[in-house]
């Protein structure tokens, strides 16, 4: 049966959290507690923001027999879905909780015991080194994805299998980077309760053995502060977003020993100059919610992914969409799913992204994809960030006309709109090209650095509409 945690001592070190140390024993110490704390309910919402004390709920959650809800947005409307589907809910929060009067709370503060309570039990966890097993068909968590209806879908996340993904995702890093036999801490970008951060930065320490700092740095300054409290080796995981902002911030840029990347493709450029700053690999990884993370590759090495362990990509059969889909299966996948994105297999363990299926764009009868025409945008000097999107009234009218206009946002310093445009042109096809382009002070990312097309919608909106307002004031 699976422990609660992969450390064999009481005294390994498990997170660093406002420069303090944390070891195994107030880990355990820690979630034990809680647990007998908690409400006696079936599920949780972990708003918790301190890494060590999601951590801790999650520990507690998982020797209580309870599932956390972990959807993809925070916002009204989807706790509000949440909860009228899972009345037996409560929120775990540890600052800034949203207030909804419909969850029952429960407010986590470090430390979690206090006076002689706190020696009781550090005593106990000291003399009595005992990990508590979790049953591996225990539903640790429900992942959301949107339906087709609006309604989120949930996607169970046993114990059991969350522990064998980060078991591959450990010997995959012990493949790639040599820490001889050191453990190493991971400082992360994204949030806990999304998935790449949980797994990353949460699973990876608990079940791989290794330590994680409690903080969730954002602006590049907090990132250096962060990583310099930390012991080698450290391990920095993070976005193609956060990791360029930290890159051009002229800081001096404390030593990693490996930086992660997900949740969009990294450019070569990109890559590339963090390994030639930090001469240390660059990994990235590839996943969706519905399977979790399954393979990595090192991009300047090889373009090819590689998955994790037994996990396969093969070709989906019936496929009647019009493009080749893939299904991943085996391994921690509890079944086969079908995967949403443009896939060149290469054999069972090996194969080539191309892009995401609605990424897929068709213009005047020619084909590409918002993926590579962003990555051409970016490629510009000077261009600081910048994305293409399909606008609403496009997307509206497209099934009827059969054309496809493109929009585009663009963050830039020391260069005209003139000018990207004209690089634009000896970059892409004149069909692709941004009808209209925006230059803009900056982009509405989310926490991982991902762009909601709402956003950009109503951004683009705003936009058209100040440029209306304008052009009448000048009549």
């Amino acid at each position: 049966m699976p422990k609660l945690i992969a450390h064999h001592t009481p005294d390994a070190m498990i997170a660093y959290a406002q420069k303090r140390t944390l070891t195994a024993k107030d880990y355990l110490r820690d979630s034990i507690q809680l647990a007998r704390l908690l409400p006696n309910q079936q599920f949780l919402l972990n708003f918790c923001k301190n890494r060590y004390l999601f951590a801790v709920g999650m520990g507690a959650a998982a020797i209580n027999r309870q599932t956390m809800l972990l959807p993809p947005t925070y916002n009204q409307g989807m706790l509000f879905q949440l909860q009228r589907t899972y009345p037996d809910s409560y929120v775990l929060y540890d600052e800034d909780m949203p207030e909804i009067a419909e969850f029952p709370r429960f407010q986590l503060e470090y430390p979690v015991l206090s006076g002689q309570s706190a020696a009781e039990s550090q005593n106990k966890a000291e003399s009595d080194f005992s990990v508590p097993d979790i049953p591996a068909e225990h539903v640790m968590a429900y992942v959301f994805t949107s339906g087709s209806t609006g309604e989120p879908v949930p996607h169970a996340k046993t114990w059991g299998s969350m522990t064998r993904n980060a078991q591959a995702q450990l010997q995959r890093i012990m493949e790639d980077v040599n820490f001889r036999n050191s453990a190493f801490a991971v400082l992360a970008t994204v949030p806990p309760q999304h998935m790449y951060g949980l797994e990353s930065s949460v699973l990876i320490a608990l079940l791989g053995g290794q330590a994680l700092s409690a903080a969730h740095p954002f602006f590049a300054q907090d990132i250096c502060s962060e990583l310099e409290d930390l012991p080698r080796p450290r391990v920095l995981v993070s976005t193609p977003f956060h990791l360029r902002a930290w890159m051009e911030s002229g800081l001096d840029l404390p030593p990693v020993d490996l930086i992660i990347s997900a949740t969009a493709p990294l450019s070569a450029r990109l890559a590339e100059s963090i390994e030639a700053k930090f001469n240390a690999p660059v990994q990235e990884i590839y996943g969706c919610t519905e399977t979790g993370q399954l393979a990595t590759r090192l991009p300047t090495n090889n373009p090819v992914w590689q998955t994790y362990g037994q996990v396969e990509i093969v070709r989906a059969m019936g496929s009647n969409d019009g493009v080749d889909s893939s299904v991943a299966k085996g391994d921690y996948i509890a079944s086969p799913t079908e995967l949403n994105d443009v896939i060149e297999i290469i054999d069972k363990s090996h194969f080539k992204l191309l892009g995401r299926k609605a990424d897929q764009v068709n213009v005047a009868g020619k084909r590409s994809s918002l993926s590579y025409l962003n990555y051409q945008l970016n490629a510009i000097d000077g261009v600081q960030d910048g994305v293409f999107f399909i606008p609403e009234t496009t997307e509206k009218t497209h099934e009827k006309s059969g054309e496809t206009r493109l929009a585009a946002f663009v963050v830039a310093s020391g260069i005209s709109k003139a000018e990207i445009l004209k690089s634009l042109r000896a970059r892409i096809d004149a069909a692709f090209m941004p009808r209209p382009l925006f230059m803009v002070d900056a982009l509405p990312r989310n926490s991982t650095g991902k762009l909601p097309h709402r956003l950009l919608t109503d951004l683009a909106r705003s936009l058209q509409t100040e440029q209306s307002g304008s052009a009448q004031e000048k009549h």
